[in-house]
């Protein structure tokens, strides 16, 4: 939605170039409105410019809370699987206790780690950082780097879901008249910011899937489609339907040889 914004942008500011479009012009020769009513909000082509960039800017604001909203989401689930697959991070014990072991053979649903979720994904960042301290022991050094930008997404993100891109306290005041106005994201700095977020993700993803997660994503898949498998074949043509569904979810195919391995641990636990 955003490329297609900017690409529509271009657009239709080079076809005012080549018509020729002035400034100080009206807008009618130039645009045209669904509204009879909308033509008369513009004095000038420059007039419906200035109101052209607050939309920009109030997409950029927009794009943010949504790729901040994307972040957090993505944390809480990786946080999850971390949690779930090295149990023992809870105790100060990390790959002493193999989560897909308590998952097979323990009570349905034995993992509940909405506390620890919420700890590392609500708040400021330096609580949040904390919290996943906590949690696993170190957090990654791009985030400890990246403090202040990540503070300035959460402020920013807030301000928008909470008061349309304004001051919240200063928009809730009583008896104020005028509109505050907007909080400023040039799409320079919006792209400045998306790239903290994306590094983020992928220093979490790297630091979690390294050192706590390993395959237990895939074991927890095996673990969900067991039950329907037939039992009385072979092992390896359970392997044969595991490499099949696991080909339908992820971007890269998994191998005949992981997919027996993860068969045969899985089913001797």
């Amino acid at each position: 939605m955003y490329a297609a914004f900017n690409s529509g942008k271009r657009f239709t500011y080079q076809e005012l170039g080549k018509s020729g479009a002035q400034w100080t012009d009206p807008v009618h020769p130039h645009l045209s409105f669904e509204m009879d009513w909308e033509d008369d909000l513009f004095s000038s082509l420059k007039d419906w410019s200035d109101g052209f960039n607050d939309l920009e800017n109030w997409l950029n604001l927009n794009a943010l809370v949504a790729i901040s909203s994307s972040l957090e989401t993505f944390m809480a689930m990786i946080i999850d699987l971390a949690l779930e697959s090295d149990v023992g991070v809870v105790y100060g014990l990390p790959r002493k206790i193999d989560g897909i072991e308590i998952l097979k053979n323990g009570k349905e649903n034995p993992f509940d780690h909405s506390e620890a979720i919420q700890a590392c994904t609500k708040g400021d960042w330096t609580a949040r950082l904390a919290s996943y301290k906590r949690c696993f022991g170190r957090c990654p050094k791009y985030l400890q780097g990246k403090i202040s930008e990540l503070e300035r997404i959460r402020k920013l993100r807030n301000s928008v879901a909470h008061a349309f891109g304004r001051d919240i306290s200063e928009s809730r005041k009583k008896g104020e008249l005028t509109t505050l106005p907007m909080e400023r994201l040039p799409r320079a700095s919006f792209h400045k910011l998306q790239s903290v977020v994306w590094r983020s993700a992928k220093a979490i993803d790297a630091h979690l899937n390294q050192f706590h997660i390993g395959e237990y994503q895939a074991l927890n898949f095996y673990h969900g489609i067991y039950s329907e498998l037939n039992k009385k074949v072979h092992p390896s043509q359970r392997a044969v339907e595991l490499k099949k569904r696991l080909g339908r979810h992820g971007d890269i195919p998994p191998g005949k040889e992981f997919c027996k391995g993860l068969v045969q641990f899985y089913e001797a636990l």
